[in-house]
């Protein structure tokens, strides 16, 4: 709206209230005869009906921003239920899969006798709990019903859902398992950008008009002069302008060489430079989607006078690899509240943060298998080494200092020793990267599973290269990464920086479909003969258990470092860390070696737990 346009709106609600004030007075009113005051009257009312009806109609658009400090980093519990689906479909699918485990852990428990298991399923025997026993028994009464119904209800699912429910608590009893959980936050979706009517005024003319109506038909000088007031209220919005804007956005990353799990503080300032106060200037900074906002907000809403700043400071928590930050999104209002503008301005400073991956100090014991580089791994032959292995006959040619002179002195034969060869092996370490893979934890850390699984990854590479070993990184991932064994500080620095920022094994899935018989032609392909295999993974399907069983079919020595994904104690979860149970069992019977690192352990005490376990 023109300046002129408010000036002439300004003078005539003025005059407008001036006469009204008049008559409401009892000021003269001329020749205004009673039937021209009455058409006016309902004239006015009948306006203000209409501009009701349309405010109702009408929508309001008030600015959101994001909300980085309730964003959460994980990706949603990948439980394979079809999240599409119906929740009476997913109830049913869940039932059956929870039926199936909850028959082998009774089978486990009662000396494998399924028979047994099968028949205490159906009679509700299996648990004491009535509704546990009803998920797969049915309705048993009215009563129970109606109990469940209510209780169900009040849970926010259905009433299998709640059974289902309850059966899994006495599953993860049975299993031994945790029952942490979490409730991500919801995070509010930010408003477009562009200058948008908040509508906060909608309707408010027509009360106005329903003021200045009704006060004239019930001759009421009051309502009348209210309906004045009102116009003046309108003429202000009407007044109100946004301000332009331009505005200085400064971002400093206070971080020197961060790691991963290492706390960063973040200060933004936003400096108004108009020379017109805002009274309503909103900011929100724009935090990488891969990092949380681990302290203060990333937020502020302030009034600036020309020239003044405010500051906003925050600390995130570094996870693995680059990280550029978005502009931040500001939202400025006129003072009247009756619009806003949304822009993200460029923001000054520091635009990135590259966060490394921290070393371990890991023990990471190997298959006895070799090549034949010589390294740290005791070989099956006889050779140059320091530990003694045999003696053979002496051959023309054999050094003096390895002839048996112990034995000469006695015997007057002449015989050669031989020592245990120390040998290099070749490993390659295989990140489990699939989109499957990728599962949110449930005890609120920040880790994914794949974080754990790279951070894993990272260890062994090291303790493998410190042992002069061959190695070489893999992905099981829609993308595919594969970097040939080898040694060095050149290597190890190669394979610090793919963990670190490969987009195969980045902290949100590829693109793409993963396929495990393609992945496994592949993978075979590149693996070098008789290369061991440490795959990072945590066996969230029997997808990567096929892959493993395989690579041992076809000769390669596999060991699992296996990161608990930690599900939520819903029925859904439990049926997926029950199944994780079983394929770690599943494993360990194909004389696969298993390492599972559970939540809140390190992981060289994960490996030393259980490698007193490992054949050779």
């Amino acid at each position: 709206m023109s300046y002129r346009r408010r000036a002439a709106l300004v003078a005539g609600s003025l005059a407008v209230v001036a006469g009204i004030g008049r008559v409401a007075a009892g000021g003269p009113t001329g020749s205004l005869r009673p039937g021209f005051v009455i058409f006016v009257g309902v004239f006015g009312v009948t306006l203000s009906v209409f501009g009701l009806a349309r405010g109702v109609r009408a929508d309001t658009h008030v600015a959101v921003l994001p909300n980085p400090a309730g964003r959460d980093v994980s990706p949603p519990e990948n439980d394979g239920f079809g999240g599409g689906s119906s929740r009476l479909v997913k109830d049913y699918r869940v039932a059956e899969r929870l039926r199936d485990l909850l028959r082998r852990a009774l089978a486990r428990e009662r000396g494998g006798d399924t028979d047994a298991a099968e028949d205490a399923i159906d009679a509700g025997t299996w648990t004491d709990d009535p509704a546990a026993a009803a998920a797969f028994t049915g309705d048993s009464g009215r009563g129970r019903r109606l109990r469940d119904g209510v209780a169900a209800r009040r849970a926010g699912t259905s009433r299998l859902g709640y059974r289902l429910d309850r059966a899994a608590a006495r599953l993860r009893s049975l299993m031994g398992l945790s029952a942490d959980d979490a409730d991500p936050e919801a995070t509010a979706t930010p408003t477009s950008l562009g200058t948008h009517a908040t509508g906060r005024w909608t309707g408010f003319r027509a009360l106005a008009l329903a003021f200045v109506g009704v006060g004239i038909l019930a001759r009421r000088p009051g309502l009348v002069v209210a309906g004045g007031v009102a116009v003046v209220a309108l003429a202000v919005r009407a007044a109100a302008r946004v301000p332009d804007p331009d505005l200085t956005v400064n971002r400093v990353i206070d971080a020197d060489a961060p790691s991963h799990g290492d706390e960063v503080t973040v200060r933004v300032r936003v400096r108004n430079d108009t020379d017109r106060t805002l009274f309503d200037c909103r900011l929100a900074d724009g935090v990488p989607e891969t990092l949380a906002v681990t302290e203060g907000a990333a937020q502020v809403a302030t009034a600036l006078r020309p020239g003044a700043s405010a500051t906003v400071e925050y600390a995130v928590r570094a996870t693995r690899g680059d990280h550029a930050f978005d502009a931040p999104r500001v939202v400025l209002g006129d003072a009247a509240g009756t619009a806003e503008r949304v822009f993200e301005p460029e923001a000054t400073g520091d635009a990135a943060l590259s966060v490394s991956l921290p070393t371990t100090d890991l023990s990471m014991p190997v298959r006895s298998s070799t090549t034949r580089h010589r390294g740290r791994i005791e070989a099956d032959s006889g050779g140059d080494g320091i530990a003694f292995y045999a003696t053979r006959e002496y051959r023309r040619g054999d050094p003096l200092s390895r002839i048996d002179w112990n034995r000469y002195a006695g015997t007057r034969e002449l015989s050669t020793l031989e020592f245990q060869e120390e040998q290099a092996a070749t490993v390659v370490v295989v990140v489990d990267a699939r989109p499957a893979a990728y599962h949110a934890p449930a005890d609120g850390s920040l880790d994914t599973t794949v974080d754990r699984a790279v951070l894993a990854a990272r260890a062994v590479a090291d303790a493998r290269l410190d042992a002069e070993d061959t190695v070489g990184v893999a992905a099981l991932s829609p993308e595919r990464l594969f970097v040939p064994p080898s040694g060095g500080q050149a290597h190890r620095s190669r394979l610090k920086t793919v963990l670190e920022t490969s987009s195969a094994v980045a902290p949100t899935p590829a693109d793409g479909e993963f396929y495990v018989g393609p992945t496994f032609r592949w993978l075979q392909r590149e693996l070098p003969n008789g290369a061991q295999v440490v795959c990072c993974s945590p066996l969230t399907d029997d997808a990567v258990v096929r892959v493993l069983r395989y690579l041992a079919a076809y000769g390669h020595p596999v060991t699992v470092v296996s990161p608990d994904p930690g599900t939520q104690p819903t029925a859904s979860g439990t049926v997926v860390a029950t199944e994780r149970v079983f394929r770690l069992a599943a494993l360990r019977r194909a004389g696969i070696r298993v390492a599972e690192w559970r939540h809140g352990e390190s992981l060289p005490a994960a490996i030393e737990r259980q490698r007193l376990g490992w054949s050779a």
